[in-house]
């Protein structure tokens, strides 16, 4: 048997080598003259081992992979963890910082916020972004200000999304800074819920201009 007429063999996207080899040896345990491409290699069931595949893409045998996959997970799990830790340390000042820039009346829900974030994947990075943006529109940032200022915190999908909820969801502005942010056409369903959150931020506010100094 040899590389020669070989056959491909479709594999799953998002497989690993292992599994990629296993399939060619039992192919050429079964008599067939095989190969799979993975990850733009190769691997032909004539010749395959474990190790040359391991070797081929990623430079390393399997037993050197496997070690440094090991080193990695342990390394990341504890890099987690004290990130987890600084984060959970950090909430009382988040909640004191956002303060000022949401309504009284959510106060509550913006403590749950944080606590919630804070043991998030992102460690609150979502909530330093959040409260960069509810700073500068507080101090008169335009939309497209704050918009820019959006885009050059360079957020993944996840993230971006996050931020652009916590806004809507807390401060006075957050509606419009929500609609300046959107990708795409707003659904009726997301125009009607931006209509809400104008209408009642519109009511807060004017509870807040009305109560005694020094209550809000």
């Amino acid at each position: 048997m040899d590389r020669e007429n070989a056959t491909e063999i479709q594999f799953f996207a998002g497989s690993n080598i292992e599994s990629a080899v296993t399939t060619l040896l039992q192919a050429r345990a079964n008599g067939e003259n095989a190969f799979i491409e993975f990850n733009g290699h190769k691997l032909y069931s004539a010749d395959v081992t474990m190790d040359s595949a391991y070797l081929e893409i990623t430079g390393k045998t399997k037993e050197q992979s496997d070690k440094d996959q090991a080193e990695w997970s342990k390394n990341y799990e504890k890099e987690y963890a004290v990130a987890q830790e600084r984060a959970k340390a950090n909430i009382p000042n988040w909640v004191e910082k956002g303060k000022p820039f949401i309504f009284p009346e959510r106060h509550e829900e913006w403590q749950l916020c944080v606590e919630g974030r804070a043991s998030d994947l992102y460690h609150g990075s979502d909530l330093d972004a959040s409260l960069e943006i509810m700073e500068a529109l507080e101090n008169g940032a335009s939309m497209e200000e704050a918009k820019a200022l959006f885009n050059k915190q360079g957020h993944s999908g996840a993230s971006g999304v996050m931020v652009r909820n916590i806004l809507f969801s807390f401060t006075n502005r957050g509606p419009e800074f929500w609609e300046a942010t959107a990708y795409g056409e707003i659904s009726p369903e997301s125009q009607k819920a931006i209509a809400d959150k104008k209408q009642e931020n519109i009511q807060l506010q004017k509870a807040k201009n009305q109560s005694p100094p020094g209550r809000a």
